[in-house]
């Protein structure tokens, strides 16, 4: 773990420094100075519908959704953003399932289980977007390798998180053989409501919900993007604000400082580069 922060921080050192090489001062101060107000504050505005949405998306994907109050979810969600943006390792996401568990009085292994099963949900978006931009936009090679890294990535991790569903019983029984100390049940308990909090992985007119309230999720975020960039007075296509989240969404993928500092910067500027 340790290893991965350093590459996290060396990966968001060398990132930033290439983002920002031959950025002038004097015009950034400018362009901060000059940033619309009004588009600044509908992209607050669409950030928080996407936040409350992806809040209201995640009941169900829980295994006891009825009576789970969105209001828990949602205040979870915050919190664990801001852990991103403090924290190292997204420590924020475990962050996010402690705190929505504590609050519901649930298992925070199923909740945590259930926010896997939710970034694999956005990995694959994520993959369909770029599949649709492919078509429209001249994606860099480097780009295009790194979407089939992620696509293989999460290809291996949708393929493990199958196979603990499926054979819960036998890893629990794993657990018990190869593990000989005090606490061994209560890992067996964790394990167990870990392939619990699986159950959107399982399809039924759950999944089927969540995908559905995906459609409007992702629009609120593009609509988000698009208006940070009238913000800051780019007059740019809506399909812009598409490739900047497609391109943010490899920066989220990669080890970085906390709050994907270089990263974000990069990858930003590399897709408002494709429109000159």
């Amino acid at each position: 773990m340790k290893s991965r922060l350093i590459v996290g921080l060396a990966v968001s050192a060398v990132l930033f420094i290439l983002a920002a090489r031959h950025v002038n001062l004097k015009d950034l101060v400018s362009l901060i100075k000059d940033v619309n107000l009004f588009y600044l504050c509908a992209s607050m505005a669409f950030t928080i519908l996407a936040v409350w949405l992806r809040a209201f998306r995640w009941r169900f994907l829980l295994p006891e959704s009825s009576g789970v109050k969105t209001s828990n979810l949602f205040a979870a969600t915050m919190m664990g953003y801001m852990g991103n943006n403090l924290l190292p390792l997204r420590v924020g996401d475990i962050a996010r399932a402690y705190i929505a568990a504590r609050r519901e009085r649930a298992s925070t292994s199923a909740f945590l289980a259930t926010v896997v099963v939710e970034r694999l949900l956005d990995v694959f978006t994520l993959l369909l977007i770029f599949g649709v931009l492919f078509f429209f936009i001249p994606f860099p090679s480097w780009l295009k390798k790194g979407a089939y890294m992620l696509l293989g990535a999460s290809l291996l991790a949708l393929a493990l998180l199958l196979w603990v569903k499926a054979k819960k019983e036998h890893v629990e029984s794993f657990i018990q053989r190869i593990f000989s100390f005090p606490g061994k049940r209560r890992l067996g308990d964790l394990s167990q409501a870990f392939s619990e909090g699986l159950k959107g992985l399982e399809g039924g007119w759950e999944l089927v919900v969540v995908a559905f309230l995906s459609i409007p999720l992702w629009l609120l975020y593009a609509l988000m993007t698009y208006t940070a960039l009238r913000a800051s007075n780019l007059d740019l296509p809506l399909v812009a604000s598409w490739v900047v989240l497609a391109f943010l969404g490899i920066a989220v993928s990669i080890p970085s400082a906390p709050g994907f500092i270089g990263t974000f910067q990069f990858f930003s500027v590399a897709a408002l580069a494709l429109f000159g």
